[in-house]
């Protein structure tokens, strides 16, 4: 069986930074472990001419079942490949993934070049429908078929969407076969920017868990409130075979609750210091950091930082119980405070924007950001993905906006405002608070002190500047 993977993305995005495509990998993987299956990924981000070089992919490969995977703001990017993918090849079935389809299967679903939407974790379910569409080509398409495989949501005759029953998560993680890195080029990926910010060099994501217990209203639910840990030992593993096939120094490691057991946290990093291994560790997506003990910050530092973010959002008590983050900010303040004593490089995520948020409160979380210690800061305009709590909260509050595509639903520069400000005033704040974290005495010499590397690190600044750095705003903003 042939199996096409395309991994959307933005065409328009504000963002500058890349990734590989690791949800895609692991899947590619599993079906080659568990069936006779020849896999291809092709990645919009490496196309200079996407919808030609779609067609031509579909065309040349003749797959039998195309995957297509995409964020909600790669969701328009997504329809354009399904649509391309039907034109070229017109019996193929055509499935859809990922945290837009899983988040808001029915919009997807409206769209009749896709089939069916694999719900939240996927390889389980993939292969099933793999398998499926294998054994029965004209028949698999049926309601009674799709609705027999759990973790579906496809259109009934009627062309309203049905739900088969939710599938379990997957319990052992570690009985998952590593990543088919041969799949792509990852070394295309060591030439750009990553999640992290310390620059350009060779690097490899991994995720050590799935899951997340924690109800945050804003969050997507891909992998499910139940958190599952690969072993220590099986972590520490696929780090040194990745140091020894691929070269690699670097991990970024992009769980979602990756110090949430923290005996098992403690264990991945004495595990790397038991077999002398001192790689940069990153964690650009973030650490719950009320959960951190000092014991594993100096671990972190004894097996060697690289950067750390810190997911503080706000610095508002009243937010904090409404968004359901429930944060311990007096805790996520010392952890600063150790991590800049050990000079570990620090990047705090701050939102802005929420329902019902006050000026004071804006004012309050900037004012938290400028100063503390963080090396770095990421304030993000709170963005109503479909599909989670908030987006309810802004429509019921009259903020959903109806200009808004779905190309605008990214972090970076979204054009939504929750709070009880005014438009005008939320976007002086918003510009504000990155003067004032920046301007901060000091902030510049300890970037310049800590920073684990520079390249790329020119890039990073021209693009704060052309975004923020005019001075009349300056003026401005620091009077408001």
């Amino acid at each position: 069986m042939r199996v096409l993977f395309i991994k959307s993305r933005s065409l328009k995005s504000s963002v500058n930074a890349y990734t590989p495509p690791l949800g895609v990998l692991y899947l590619a993987a599993y079906l080659r472990k568990h069936m006779d299956a020849q896999v291809r990924i092709a990645d919009v981000i490496h196309m200079a001419d996407p919808w030609s070089e779609i067609a031509g992919a579909v065309r040349s490969y003749e797959p039998d079942l195309v995957c297509l995977s995409g964020l909600t703001c790669e969701a328009s990017t997504l329809h354009r490949i399904a649509e391309i993918t039907r034109s070229v090849r017109p019996g193929v079935p055509v499935l859809a993934g990922g945290p837009h389809p899983s988040s808001d299967p029915a919009a997807v679903l409206r769209d009749e070049n896709i089939d069916a939407v694999v719900i939240g974790e996927g390889e389980e379910t993939l292969l099933e429908l793999a398998q499926q569409i294998q054994a029965e080509p004209e028949t698999w398409r049926t309601p009674a078929s799709l609705l027999a495989i759990r973790g579906v949501a496809s259109r009934g005759p009627d062309g309203a969407m049905r739900h088969s029953p939710p599938r379990p998560t997957i319990s052992d993680l570690d009985a998952l076969p590593t990543p088919a890195w041969d799949l792509i080029d990852v070394r295309w990926f060591w030439s750009r920017r990553s999640m992290s910010t310390c620059g350009v060099r060779p690097y490899m994501p991994i995720f050590t868990s799935r899951g997340c217990p924690f109800h945050c209203n804003y969050c997507h639910d891909l992998f499910g409130k139940r958190f599952r840990g690969r072993s220590p030992e099986n972590v520490v593993e696929e780090m040194a075979m990745l140091q020894r096939v691929y070269g690699v120094n670097d991990f970024e490691f992009i769980d979602d609750s990756i110090n949430l057991d923290k005996k098992r946290f403690t264990a991945i990093l004495q595990g790397l210091l038991d077999r002398g291994m001192h790689p940069k560790l990153h964690f650009p997506n973030g650490v719950r950091t009320d959960l951190l003990e000092e014991e594993q910050i100096r671990l972190i530092h004894a097996v060697g930082a690289g950067e750390i973010s810190v997911a503080v959002e706000s610095a508002s008590p009243r937010l904090q119980k409404l968004t359901k983050k429930n944060l311990d900010l007096d805790k996520v303040r010392r952890n600063i405070e150790l991590m800049a004593d050990l000079h570990i490089f620090t990047r705090g995520f701050f939102m802005l924007g929420y329902p019902t948020e006050t000026e004071d409160e804006l004012l309050a979380t900037i004012e938290y950001a400028a100063t503390s210690r963080l090396h770095l800061a990421s304030f993000h305009i709170v963005t109503p993905f479909p599909g989670t709590e908030i987006h309810e909260q802004f429509a019921a509050a009259g903020k959903l906006r109806d200009d808004a595509a779905l190309v605008d639903f990214e972090y970076s520069g979204a054009p939504f405002n929750g709070s009880m400000a005014s438009d005008e005033r939320f976007h002086a704040l918003f510009r504000r608070a990155y003067y004032r974290f920046y301007l901060q005495p000091g902030r510049v010499a300890r970037i310049l002190r800590d920073r684990p590397y520079w390249s790329g690190y020119s890039d990073e600044v021209l693009s704060l500047v052309n975004k923020f750095a005019a001075f009349r705003q300056i003026r401005e903003a620091l009077r408001l």
